[in-house]
């Protein structure tokens, strides 16, 4: 990775909590068995914005060796509990086979008898573009699988900026000729102190743009995920972070964004900071605000403004007063307004809640 320096510099005590924190959870982590890694975490179809309409999305996640910078002395990010998904051992070329072979066949003739066009997302809780969790072999087979199905139109993967070469690019630009492509990358954040400082990530903007710039070149989209409420910032600050960011990101010609509320996963510096009340996921109406602030309709003709919150009117995820009523309207308006891409839905059936005037006098503080 570059500036290596960097992040040696910056090896703190956040760092260290990270890790204490991993490896008090991964004791508790039960290894899987050999069965298990011929079958995927998790796979599902549903509802999903496509580039120009609504489709759906067919979202498969592979059981992997597991991230390379969670796996690492830097500990991972902060919000980060995927990898107590991943297995403690490598996982071979074989089962990642079969593991895509098992959601693929489940799903695949729903796929083909049905009138939507689909978006396929395949997350292995890391990086796909890693040679040490997502092995060449195992990749061409599912790009090859992936650009038989005239119903997909759109694939989405995911990986880290050290793992997307001009050479990886160029592999799949050349298998999915007719589709359309994007890479999803972590970004969180376009402020290099919060993203890592607070969240711990590893990756430094200027890397990003060189990314950015790569996969323009070969007409690959890129997806960016944006953190909203990292760690140690209040409501008002996260709004701050986040609509700058989007701002950014729309001028430097990002295809989507996907912003991801804060969740409170296990084993976690989030979920340390949540059991000691130290830290609260973010209030929808933040959310809303952020979103209203940072865009325009205008905008929405160019990119793609996504939000799939996990957890969503839990405790643990982004939430309001967890009045029944409350977060399901919330919960409600967002959805529409991503699968439309209208702003206006933001602004509809919203239920008139007394919790958004203690948010209103709260926000600069939790």
């Amino acid at each position: 990775m570059n500036d290596k320096k960097f992040f040696l510099e910056n090896y703190n005590d956040i760092v260290e909590k990270i890790n204490s924190i991993k490896q008090n959870a991964l004791k508790r982590k039960v290894n899987y068995r050999e069965e298990q890694l011929n079958r995927p975490i998790s796979f599902w179809t549903k509802k999903e914005r496509l580039r120009d309409k609504i489709g759906k999305e067919f979202t498969i996640i592979l059981r992997s060796k597991g991230c390379s910078w969670a796996l690492s002395k830097y500990g991972g990010c902060s919000m980060c509990g995927y990898y107590l998904d991943a297995t403690t051992k490598n996982v071979s070329t074989s089962q990642l086979i079969s593991q895509f072979d098992y959601a693929f066949n489940d799903k695949i003739n729903e796929i083909k008898q049905d009138s939507y066009n689909y978006i396929l997302k395949i997350f292995n809780s890391g990086s796909f573009l890693d040679e040490n969790e997502i092995p060449k072999e195992a990749r061409n087979y599912i790009y090859e699988k992936i650009s038989m199905v005239e119903k997909i139109k759109e694939v989405v993967i995911e990986s880290r900026l050290e793992y997307i070469t001009s050479e990886k690019l160029r592999e799949i630009r050349e298998i999915f000729n007719k589709k359309y492509l994007e890479i999803a990358i972590g970004l969180e954040s376009v402020d290099d102190y919060i993203r890592n400082n607070f969240i711990n990530k590893g990756v430094l903007f200027k890397d990003f743009k060189s990314a950015l710039n790569k996969c323009k070149e070969l007409d690959i989209g890129v997806k960016v995920y944006l953190l909203f409420k990292p760690l140690f910032l209040n409501e008002q600050a996260a709004i701050d972070d986040c609509s700058y960011s989007i701002k950014t990101l729309i001028d430097l010609g990002v295809n989507s964004i996907s912003i991801n509320p804060t969740n409170i996963q296990k084993g976690t510096l989030a979920e340390h900071l949540w059991f000691q009340n130290r830290y609260r996921p973010p209030w929808y109406y933040s959310l809303f605000k952020c979103i209203k602030k940072s865009v325009s309709q205008e905008d929405l003709k160019s990119i793609r403004l996504l939000s799939d919150p996990s957890g969503a009117g839990t405790k643990r995820g982004i939430h309001n007063c967890l009045k029944k009523e409350c977060e399901i309207s919330a919960k409600e308006r967002l959805r529409n307004f991503v699968l439309s891409q209208n702003l206006n839905e933001l602004e509809q059936k919203e239920y008139e809640c007394v919790c958004k005037k203690k948010y209103q006098l709260q926000k600069n503080y939790i």
